[in-house]
Protein backbone atom coordinates (compact mmCIF):
# COMPACT_ATOMS: atom_id res chain seq x y z
CA UNK A 1 0.00 0.00 0.00
CA UNK A 2 0.98 3.46 -1.33
CA UNK A 3 1.66 5.53 2.12
CA UNK A 4 1.30 9.17 -0.42
CA UNK A 5 -1.76 7.57 -1.75
CA UNK A 6 -3.42 6.34 1.40
CA UNK A 7 -6.57 7.25 2.61
CA UNK A 8 -8.65 7.01 6.02
CA UNK A 9 -11.01 4.63 4.92
CA UNK A 10 -8.56 2.53 3.43
CA UNK A 11 -7.38 1.33 7.00
CA UNK A 12 -10.37 1.90 9.44
CA UNK A 13 -13.85 1.19 7.70
CA UNK A 14 -16.58 3.89 7.58
CA UNK A 15 -19.09 1.96 10.55
CA UNK A 16 -16.03 1.30 12.61
CA UNK A 17 -15.48 5.20 12.57
CA UNK A 18 -19.40 5.42 12.78
CA UNK A 19 -19.11 3.47 16.06
CA UNK A 20 -16.47 5.01 18.41
CA UNK A 21 -17.94 8.89 17.60
CA UNK A 22 -21.30 7.54 18.28
CA UNK A 23 -20.52 6.32 21.43
CA UNK A 24 -18.18 9.58 22.03
CA UNK A 25 -21.66 11.65 21.70
CA UNK A 26 -23.37 9.57 23.86
CA UNK A 27 -20.55 9.59 26.44
CA UNK A 28 -20.26 13.50 26.64
CA UNK A 29 -23.54 14.73 25.26
CA UNK A 30 -21.51 16.51 22.33
CA UNK A 31 -21.90 16.59 18.30
CA UNK A 32 -18.79 14.17 16.72
CA UNK A 33 -17.96 13.79 12.95
CA UNK A 34 -14.92 12.18 10.95
CA UNK A 35 -13.26 14.10 8.41
CA UNK A 36 -10.81 13.78 5.42
CA UNK A 37 -9.25 15.88 3.08
CA UNK A 38 -12.47 15.43 1.37
CA UNK A 39 -14.95 16.63 4.19
CA UNK A 40 -16.91 14.25 6.37
CA UNK A 41 -16.84 10.35 5.99
CA UNK A 42 -19.46 9.82 8.84
CA UNK A 43 -22.62 10.80 9.30
CA UNK A 44 -22.67 13.78 12.20
CA UNK A 45 -23.46 12.31 15.58
CA UNK A 46 -25.93 14.15 18.55
CA UNK A 47 -25.89 17.18 16.00
CA UNK A 48 -28.07 19.88 17.11
CA UNK A 49 -30.48 22.01 15.59
CA UNK A 50 -28.34 24.92 14.95
CA UNK A 51 -25.81 23.63 12.55
CA UNK A 52 -28.13 21.04 10.77
CA UNK A 53 -30.97 22.77 9.70
CA UNK A 54 -29.35 25.80 9.72
CA UNK A 55 -25.78 26.40 9.53
CA UNK A 56 -24.64 23.38 7.66
CA UNK A 57 -28.24 23.44 5.57
CA UNK A 58 -26.55 26.91 3.87
CA UNK A 59 -24.17 26.34 0.90
CA UNK A 60 -22.04 28.86 2.29
CA UNK A 61 -22.36 27.76 5.98
CA UNK A 62 -21.68 24.24 5.08
CA UNK A 63 -18.59 25.52 3.21
CA UNK A 64 -17.14 27.11 6.10
CA UNK A 65 -17.98 24.01 8.19
CA UNK A 66 -15.85 22.05 6.07
CA UNK A 67 -12.98 24.46 6.20
CA UNK A 68 -13.36 25.14 9.70
CA UNK A 69 -12.87 20.87 10.26
CA UNK A 70 -9.97 20.60 8.23
CA UNK A 71 -8.15 23.60 9.61
CA UNK A 72 -8.98 22.33 13.30
CA UNK A 73 -7.59 19.18 12.21
CA UNK A 74 -4.65 20.36 10.59
CA UNK A 75 -4.22 22.87 13.56
CA UNK A 76 -3.89 19.62 15.95
CA UNK A 77 -1.43 17.68 13.67
CA UNK A 78 1.21 20.52 13.80
CA UNK A 79 0.75 21.01 17.33
CA UNK A 80 0.24 17.67 18.98
CA UNK A 81 -2.24 18.40 20.93
CA UNK A 82 -6.35 18.52 20.29
CA UNK A 83 -7.42 22.12 18.75
CA UNK A 84 -9.99 23.95 20.59
CA UNK A 85 -11.71 26.75 18.70
CA UNK A 86 -14.70 28.35 18.08
CA UNK A 87 -16.14 27.61 14.83
CA UNK A 88 -17.14 30.01 11.85
CA UNK A 89 -20.81 29.85 13.41
CA UNK A 90 -19.59 31.18 16.47
CA UNK A 91 -19.34 27.84 18.55
CA UNK A 92 -16.84 25.76 19.66
CA UNK A 93 -15.67 22.96 18.46
CA UNK A 94 -12.60 20.69 19.21
CA UNK A 95 -10.06 18.53 16.99
CA UNK A 96 -7.78 15.19 16.83
CA UNK A 97 -5.67 14.45 14.11
CA UNK A 98 -5.43 10.92 13.12
CA UNK A 99 -2.03 10.50 11.97
CA UNK A 100 -0.81 7.52 9.66
CA UNK A 101 3.20 7.38 9.44
CA UNK A 102 3.67 10.85 10.05
CA UNK A 103 0.88 11.92 6.80
CA UNK A 104 -2.06 13.53 8.59
CA UNK A 105 -5.26 11.88 6.66
CA UNK A 106 -7.97 12.64 8.63
CA UNK A 107 -9.62 13.96 12.49
CA UNK A 108 -12.15 13.40 14.38
CA UNK A 109 -14.28 16.33 15.35
CA UNK A 110 -16.30 17.36 18.51
CA UNK A 111 -18.06 20.13 19.87
CA UNK A 112 -21.26 22.23 19.30
CA UNK A 113 -21.33 23.69 22.27
CA UNK A 114 -20.65 27.36 23.86
CA UNK A 115 -18.66 27.62 27.14
CA UNK A 116 -20.70 30.87 28.66
CA UNK A 117 -24.26 32.40 27.19
CA UNK A 118 -24.16 33.70 23.53
CA UNK A 119 -24.13 37.28 22.45
CA UNK A 120 -27.08 37.49 19.84
CA UNK A 121 -26.07 40.45 18.12
CA UNK A 122 -23.12 38.63 16.78
CA UNK A 123 -25.21 35.38 15.44
CA UNK A 124 -27.74 37.20 13.64
CA UNK A 125 -24.85 39.11 11.70
CA UNK A 126 -23.65 35.04 10.92
CA UNK A 127 -27.51 34.42 9.83
CA UNK A 128 -27.10 37.23 7.25
CA UNK A 129 -23.37 35.90 5.87
CA UNK A 130 -24.62 32.36 5.53
CA UNK A 131 -28.34 33.56 4.39
CA UNK A 132 -30.72 32.31 7.20
CA UNK A 133 -33.53 33.65 9.01
CA UNK A 134 -31.64 35.50 12.17
CA UNK A 135 -35.10 34.76 14.21
CA UNK A 136 -35.38 31.48 13.56
CA UNK A 137 -30.93 31.33 13.97
CA UNK A 138 -31.34 32.69 17.43
CA UNK A 139 -34.44 30.33 18.55
CA UNK A 140 -31.69 27.53 17.26
CA UNK A 141 -29.03 29.19 18.79
CA UNK A 142 -31.02 28.64 22.48
CA UNK A 143 -30.88 25.19 22.63
CA UNK A 144 -27.09 25.15 22.30
CA UNK A 145 -26.06 23.68 25.23
CA UNK A 146 -23.85 25.78 27.96
CA UNK A 147 -20.62 23.55 29.04
CA UNK A 148 -18.06 24.55 31.19
CA UNK A 149 -14.28 24.95 29.59
CA UNK A 150 -13.02 22.20 31.94
CA UNK A 151 -15.50 19.76 30.81
CA UNK A 152 -15.06 21.02 27.11
CA UNK A 153 -11.07 20.35 27.74
CA UNK A 154 -11.80 17.02 29.11
CA UNK A 155 -13.67 15.51 26.07
CA UNK A 156 -10.92 17.40 23.72
CA UNK A 157 -8.31 15.24 25.74
CA UNK A 158 -10.61 11.89 25.41
CA UNK A 159 -11.32 12.46 21.21
CA UNK A 160 -7.52 13.25 20.97
CA UNK A 161 -6.63 9.78 22.96
CA UNK A 162 -9.20 8.41 20.49
CA UNK A 163 -7.26 9.91 17.56
CA UNK A 164 -4.10 8.44 18.87
CA UNK A 165 -5.15 4.93 19.23
CA UNK A 166 -7.10 4.83 15.76
CA UNK A 167 -3.49 6.08 14.56
CA UNK A 168 -1.61 3.31 15.72
CA UNK A 169 -4.49 1.02 14.89
CA UNK A 170 -4.51 2.35 11.30
CA UNK A 171 -0.50 1.98 11.33
CA UNK A 172 -0.70 -1.57 12.84
CA UNK A 173 -3.20 -2.69 9.71
CA UNK A 174 -1.01 -0.21 7.40
CA UNK A 175 1.93 -2.91 7.87
CA UNK A 176 -0.16 -5.69 8.07
CA UNK A 177 -1.33 -4.88 4.34
CA UNK A 178 2.11 -4.27 3.07
CA UNK A 179 3.27 -7.67 4.78
CA UNK A 180 0.44 -9.45 3.18
CA UNK A 181 0.90 -7.82 -0.27
CA UNK A 182 4.94 -8.57 0.59
CA UNK A 183 4.30 -11.90 1.13
CA UNK A 184 1.44 -12.92 -2.37
CA UNK A 185 4.13 -10.98 -4.55
CA UNK A 186 6.90 -13.22 -3.07
CA UNK A 187 4.58 -16.63 -3.38
CA UNK A 188 3.87 -15.21 -6.66
CA UNK A 189 7.57 -15.38 -7.34
CA UNK A 190 7.82 -18.54 -6.40
CA UNK A 191 4.89 -19.51 -8.75
CA UNK A 192 6.39 -18.22 -11.32
CA UNK A 193 9.80 -20.02 -10.57
CA UNK A 194 7.93 -23.48 -10.11
CA UNK A 195 6.02 -22.78 -13.61
CA UNK A 196 9.58 -22.45 -15.45
CA UNK A 197 10.98 -25.06 -13.59
CA UNK A 198 7.66 -27.38 -14.44
CA UNK A 199 8.33 -26.63 -17.99
CA UNK A 200 12.25 -27.26 -18.04
CA UNK A 201 10.87 -30.70 -16.69
CA UNK A 202 8.13 -30.96 -19.62
CA UNK A 203 11.15 -30.60 -21.75
CA UNK A 204 13.97 -32.81 -20.11
CA UNK A 205 11.03 -35.82 -19.77
CA UNK A 206 10.09 -35.63 -23.62
CA UNK A 207 13.62 -35.77 -24.74
CA UNK A 208 14.07 -38.66 -22.76
CA UNK A 209 11.19 -40.02 -23.70
CA UNK A 210 12.35 -39.33 -27.43
CA UNK A 211 16.25 -40.76 -26.35
CA UNK A 212 14.75 -43.83 -25.13
CA UNK A 213 12.68 -44.86 -28.31
CA UNK A 214 15.63 -44.34 -30.60
CA UNK A 215 17.58 -46.63 -28.18
CA UNK A 216 14.80 -49.11 -28.67
CA UNK A 217 14.97 -48.87 -32.49
CA UNK A 218 18.88 -49.25 -32.24
CA UNK A 219 18.18 -52.21 -29.58
CA UNK A 220 16.05 -53.79 -32.80
CA UNK A 221 18.48 -53.04 -35.19
CA UNK A 222 20.92 -54.81 -33.48
CA UNK A 223 19.15 -57.60 -32.40
CA UNK A 224 18.69 -58.29 -36.47
CA UNK A 225 21.69 -58.01 -37.35
CA UNK A 226 22.81 -60.60 -34.53
CA UNK A 227 19.85 -63.02 -36.36
CA UNK A 228 21.58 -61.96 -39.59
CA UNK A 229 24.97 -63.17 -38.69
CA UNK A 230 23.73 -65.86 -37.27
CA UNK A 231 22.39 -67.21 -40.01
CA UNK A 232 25.58 -66.91 -42.29
CA UNK A 233 26.83 -69.40 -40.03
CA UNK A 234 25.16 -72.61 -42.33
CA UNK A 235 26.51 -70.58 -45.13
CA UNK A 236 29.91 -70.85 -44.33
CA UNK A 237 29.57 -74.40 -43.06
CA UNK A 238 28.45 -75.07 -46.32
CA UNK A 239 31.90 -73.69 -47.87
CA UNK A 240 33.58 -75.48 -45.48
CA UNK A 241 31.91 -78.31 -46.40
CA UNK A 242 32.30 -77.81 -50.51
CA UNK A 243 35.96 -77.31 -49.36
CA UNK A 244 36.33 -80.61 -47.73
CA UNK A 245 34.77 -82.35 -50.69
CA UNK A 246 37.21 -80.52 -53.19
CA UNK A 247 40.04 -81.71 -51.47
CA UNK A 248 38.98 -85.09 -50.89
CA UNK A 249 38.17 -84.98 -55.16
CA UNK A 250 41.32 -83.78 -55.58
CA UNK A 251 43.37 -86.12 -53.42
CA UNK A 252 41.09 -89.02 -55.64
CA UNK A 253 42.25 -87.20 -58.92
CA UNK A 254 45.92 -87.56 -58.31
CA UNK A 255 45.96 -91.22 -56.98
CA UNK A 256 43.83 -91.85 -60.48
CA UNK A 257 46.34 -89.73 -62.80
CA UNK A 258 49.33 -92.04 -61.07
CA UNK A 259 47.54 -95.01 -62.45
CA UNK A 260 46.66 -93.56 -65.51
CA UNK A 261 50.45 -92.61 -65.75
CA UNK A 262 51.56 -90.80 -69.41
CA UNK A 263 50.36 -87.72 -70.39
CA UNK A 264 47.10 -88.42 -69.55
CA UNK A 265 48.04 -88.60 -66.39
CA UNK A 266 50.13 -85.86 -66.13
CA UNK A 267 47.34 -83.28 -67.48
CA UNK A 268 45.08 -84.46 -64.86
CA UNK A 269 47.26 -84.29 -62.11
CA UNK A 270 47.52 -80.66 -63.04
CA UNK A 271 43.91 -80.55 -62.73
CA UNK A 272 43.85 -82.32 -59.22
CA UNK A 273 46.50 -80.05 -57.86
CA UNK A 274 44.24 -76.79 -59.27
CA UNK A 275 41.66 -78.40 -57.36
CA UNK A 276 43.09 -79.28 -53.83
CA UNK A 277 44.48 -75.75 -54.04
CA UNK A 278 40.86 -74.13 -54.91
CA UNK A 279 39.86 -76.42 -52.22
CA UNK A 280 42.96 -74.92 -49.49
CA UNK A 281 41.57 -70.91 -50.49
CA UNK A 282 37.81 -71.52 -49.73
CA UNK A 283 38.65 -73.44 -46.48
CA UNK A 284 40.58 -70.57 -45.44
CA UNK A 285 38.76 -67.58 -47.07
CA UNK A 286 35.55 -69.33 -45.11
CA UNK A 287 37.79 -69.47 -41.80
CA UNK A 288 37.91 -65.60 -42.66
CA UNK A 289 34.56 -64.82 -43.18
CA UNK A 290 33.86 -66.81 -39.90
CA UNK A 291 36.33 -64.88 -37.81
CA UNK A 292 35.03 -61.63 -38.79
CA UNK A 293 31.19 -62.37 -38.54
CA UNK A 294 32.39 -63.70 -35.06
CA UNK A 295 34.23 -60.62 -34.05
CA UNK A 296 30.98 -58.02 -35.74
CA UNK A 297 28.89 -60.88 -33.59
CA UNK A 298 30.64 -60.38 -30.17
CA UNK A 299 30.84 -56.11 -31.08
CA UNK A 300 26.97 -56.40 -31.97
CA UNK A 301 26.18 -58.26 -28.83
CA UNK A 302 28.31 -55.85 -26.68
CA UNK A 303 26.60 -52.99 -28.02
CA UNK A 304 23.81 -53.99 -27.52
CA UNK A 305 24.73 -54.92 -23.89
CA UNK A 306 25.65 -51.52 -23.46
CA UNK A 307 22.53 -50.18 -25.05
CA UNK A 308 20.59 -51.73 -22.68
CA UNK A 309 22.19 -50.40 -19.40
CA UNK A 310 21.72 -47.25 -21.18
CA UNK A 311 17.89 -47.93 -21.62
CA UNK A 312 17.57 -48.96 -17.78
CA UNK A 313 19.56 -45.55 -16.96
CA UNK A 314 17.14 -43.50 -19.25
CA UNK A 315 14.39 -45.11 -18.21
CA UNK A 316 15.47 -44.26 -14.43
CA UNK A 317 16.28 -40.99 -15.25
CA UNK A 318 12.40 -40.46 -16.72
CA UNK A 319 11.34 -41.69 -13.31
CA UNK A 320 13.28 -39.74 -10.79
CA UNK A 321 12.02 -36.70 -13.05
CA UNK A 322 8.02 -37.72 -12.59
CA UNK A 323 8.92 -38.03 -9.12
CA UNK A 324 10.32 -34.36 -9.18
CA UNK A 325 7.53 -33.01 -11.63
CA UNK A 326 4.73 -34.83 -8.83
CA UNK A 327 6.66 -33.12 -5.92
CA UNK A 328 7.17 -29.47 -7.75
CA UNK A 329 3.22 -30.18 -8.30
CA UNK A 330 2.10 -30.93 -4.79
CA UNK A 331 4.16 -27.73 -3.50
CA UNK A 332 2.74 -25.53 -6.09
CA UNK A 333 -0.78 -26.79 -4.44
CA UNK A 334 0.55 -26.03 -0.49
CA UNK A 335 2.55 -22.49 -2.11
CA UNK A 336 -1.44 -21.56 -3.58
CA UNK A 337 -3.14 -22.80 -0.76
CA UNK A 338 -1.03 -20.36 2.01
CA UNK A 339 -2.68 -16.73 -0.38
Amino acid sequence: MNNENITLLDIIDRQTLQSLQDAFAEATGMAALTTDDTGSVTELSNGTDFCMNFTRASKVGCERCNKCDLQGGEESSKTGKPAVYYCHGGLVDFAAPIILNGKHIGSLIGGQVLPEEPDEEKFRKIAAEIGVDPDEYIEALKKIKIVPKEQIDAAANLLYQMANALSEVGYQRMLAVQKTAESEAALDEINAKFDAIQQQIDTVTNQMASVNDAFQHIEEATASCVKAVDSTDGIVKAIESASTQLTLIGFNASIEAKRAGGTTGAGFNVIAQEVRTLANRNTKQAGDVEATLNDIKKAINGINAQLLDMTKGVEQNVKAIEELKTLLNETSELVHSMK
